[in-house]
């Protein structure tokens, strides 16, 4: 009578916990489990760590690398593994189960949206800034700043620097203004002074002379014509 081929299908199996660690690591965890003495089971559990660490040795100078292998064994494990954990005293399921807290997003209440948010954190400092050529520096460049943004964002409407000092007025509650015939500069990356110049190009080297084109130059220069050769006596 043949015998018949016992097939293990994946259905079958237990989940796979880790994928990259492969099957075989899994049933030793769980093998590990049913060894009755405590120190034979400490040096299996220790072997299977070292194992794991060599089939992924491109993350071992991860900090923290063993202390993380250690709390996957137990929970391949399933969290019933009675061994000395070297990082831990004990390892629960919650210490894999770590939840970050939520970053909440950065709301501002203004309502010159289109100037951005951080027009209004210009404005307050132009507010608290001594009067001088300094602060009338600063302020054409908010105004300059005010420009280019309603361009990017009203590219349909035509851009009236009275429309940009008129909305400095209001932002700042009337406390900083300009003349009012006053235009607005924008001041872009190619505007700037010294804008044509690549401060990144190295200068070019003066070139030296080719001797070996001086040696031809040379050698086709005519020889001078010192008369007929002298007879040898």
């Amino acid at each position: 009578m043949k015998k018949l081929l016992s097939l293990e299908y994946n259905s079958t199996r237990d989940k796979l916990i880790f994928s990259e660690y492969g099957r075989s690591v899994q049933k030793l965890v769980q093998y590990a489990k049913t060894v009755e003495t405590r120190e034979e089971r400490q040096s299996v559990i220790e072997s299977i760590v070292e194992i794991i660490n060599q089939l992924n040795p491109q993350t071992k100078n991860v900090l923290e690398y063993k202390q993380k292998l250690w709390r996957h064994v137990y929970k391949m494990a399933d969290y019933e593994l009675d061994v000395d954990n070297p990082y831990s005293d004990s390892v629960t399921e919650e210490d894999n189960t770590f939840t970050p807290d939520t970053v909440p997003y950065p709301q501002h209440e203004f309502n010159w949206r289109h100037y951005g948010y951080n027009i209004r954190v210009m404005i307050d400092k132009a507010l608290k800034m001594e009067e001088g050529p300094v602060k009338k520096g600063f302020v054409e460049t908010i105004l300059s700043y005010m420009k280019l943004s309603y361009r990017t964002w009203n590219k349909e409407h035509f851009v009236s620097d009275d429309i940009i000092i008129s909305d400095l007025a209001v932002m700042s509650g009337n406390k900083l203004s300009v003349d009012d015939d006053h235009t607005i500069a924008v001041i872009t990356k190619n505007n700037l002074p010294n804008a044509s110049i690549n401060t990144f190009k190295t200068p070019k080297k003066p070139n030296k002379p080719n001797n070996n084109n001086n040696n031809n130059q040379n050698k086709n220069k005519p020889r001078p014509n010192n008369g007929p050769p002298k007879k040898r006596k």
